[in-house]
């Protein structure tokens, strides 16, 4: 019961404490809730209120685990100043970010078509997507700048 109050599932702390190496890697791919909307994923509020819990719970329980975030760049809705405001959000939160992939179009999926057609399909307005390898490439190096933490 003390456990509860952590806000962690039972399945959550079950996991932490007796099933990972000492890092839990999870894929909240972005930071910008409009970004997440295109992706079709819930807020970042919901990830910080996870880290929040997770990094209490390991405290509490003295596990030295690392959570280690996933994130996408490039994704149709994402501009370059995006990628900015993920990489100052990640360092705030002294988040590690070396699992990190460009998007790539795959058939079949919402944001492919969002990519070649440069529609919301959901909303029918526009939505930019990074196309040259330049943007791409910026938008990545937000990742891996020197002395960011």
């Amino acid at each position: 019961a003390e456990d509860k109050a952590y806000g962690l599932t039972e399945y959550t702390r079950a996991l932490l404490s007796r099933h990972i190496s000492g890092r839990l890697k999870l894929a909240p791919e972005h930071t910008e809730d409009h970004v997440l909307r295109a992706m079709r994923k819930p807020g970042f509020s919901s990830f910080e209120a996870f880290l929040k819990d997770f990094r209490a719970y390991c405290k509490k329980k003295d596990l030295p685990w690392q959570l280690v975030p996933y994130f996408i760049s490039a994704h149709p809705g994402c501009t370059e100043r995006d990628m900015h405001e993920l990489s100052k959000k990640a360092g705030r939160l002294g988040l590690m970010t070396d699992q990190v992939q460009e998007f790539t179009p795959t058939p079949m999926t919402l944001s492919t078509t969002m990519y070649y057609t440069g529609i919301d399909p959901y909303s029918g307005k526009k939505i930019f997507s990074a196309r040259s390898e330049h943007q791409k490439k910026k938008q990545k190096s937000y990742f891996f700048r020197p002395g960011r933490k």
